[in-house]
């Protein structure tokens, strides 16, 4: 008798702590949209970057991971997504990669920084440019649409931050034509905390959708900014644009951390304004004056850039909920 109560007593604890972890499996895989994630097959791949008449740099190979659904029938929709200045991180970037593959969309994860030897650019944003993030942008889309097992027309771009402005970047027309991408677009835009202080005036866009992911409180890539930049695109005649504000926010959202945290040295361009002309020039929309396109970096520092900026501070739901967004309006574009 003794020895059947202590079974049935071994029996039920087992199956509590089994019950228990069965929940707390679950919490976490809802918290961090991870846990189905984990079975995502990840290739290291690597291709030339995309090559302009004054890209001002040789021919350099870029590193990228590509994250593939575990249970997925060739073709399926794909998601170039670019680094945000602080660079590649699990919590970030791997983070929406894998959350889509979860979801059946392989995502294409560019090293902007590793490619070329760096680290990241927080402190300094000459270590890596829009510029050139855009190029290795529309390098991996080059690179998916010649790979028979993705969907040609169903290849979207997604970054936070700096890879915010490169995903926003790529919808405008007179960039594309810049970049010499005409043969290749991207079929939906998620651009998250992108900063639109320093913005084409051109509102020409492909016409593919776009989202925009902003944070309340950020106070590197203001949301009240981007909110009339799309205003702005829309009287201009890109309809397709949606946002979203994530209410008690801050820059970089993506790291869980119990309170937000400022980096005194960070680089901050939200005090400026600057449209980037058709022919490239540069023009301080605040004075109306002509900035040196050579000198970009020395005049934003003279004039309108600032050291100190909070991030992070998410949360597991607000993350969740972002990601769910993100997922949604890709779903609704036919990913």
């Amino acid at each position: 008798g003794m020895k059947r109560h202590i079974a049935v007593c071994v029996d039920n604890t087992l199956s509590l702590l089994f019950r228990l972890t069965m929940v707390f499996l679950a919490v976490m895989c809802t918290a961090a949209a991870v846990c189905g994630a984990r079975a995502a097959r990840v290739e290291y791949v690597s291709f030339p970057a995309n090559v302009t008449a004054n890209a001002g740099e040789p021919i350099l190979k870029l590193v990228a991971r590509l994250y593939l659904p575990e249970r997925l029938a060739f073709p399926v929709a794909a998601v170039v997504i670019t680094p945000s200045s602080g660079g590649v991180k699990p919590f970030r970037e791997v983070h929406y990669a894998e959350a889509l593959a979860e979801a059946g969309i392989a995502a294409l994860v560019i090293d902007s920084f590793a490619s070329r030897g760096h680290v990241n650019s927080v402190y300094d944003q000459r270590i890596l440019t829009r510029w050139q993030a855009g190029n290795d942008a529309v390098a991996g889309l080059r690179w998916l649409t010649r790979d028979e097992r993705f969907k040609p027309d169903r290849i979207g771009v997604l970054g936070v931050s700096k890879g915010g402005l490169v995903a926003l970047d790529s919808a405008i027309e007179v960039r594309r034509r810049w970049m010499r991408a005409d043969s290749v677009k991207f079929a939906a835009h998620v651009a998250l905390s992108p900063g639109c202080q320093w913005v084409n005036r051109s509102t020409i866009t492909t016409g593919a959708p776009i989202l925009l992911m902003l944070a309340e409180f950020d106070d590197m890539a203001p949301a009240q900014t981007c909110q009339r930049h799309a205003d702005y695109l829309r009287q201009g005649g890109a309809a397709a644009v949606e946002v979203k504000v994530y209410a008690g926010a801050h820059h970089a959202w993506e790291a869980i951390t119990p309170k937000p945290r400022y980096d005194p040295w960070a680089e901050n361009y939200s005090g400026c304004r600057v449209w980037i002309e058709d022919d490239g020039a540069l023009t301080d929309s605040i004075k109306g004056e002509s900035i040196p396109r050579r000198e970009w970096y020395e005049w934003a520092k003279r004039t309108c850039v600032k050291l100190g900026a909070h991030c992070c501070g998410g949360t597991p739901e607000l993350k969740q909920q972002a990601t769910q967004d993100m997922l949604a309006f890709l779903r609704k574009h036919g990913f």
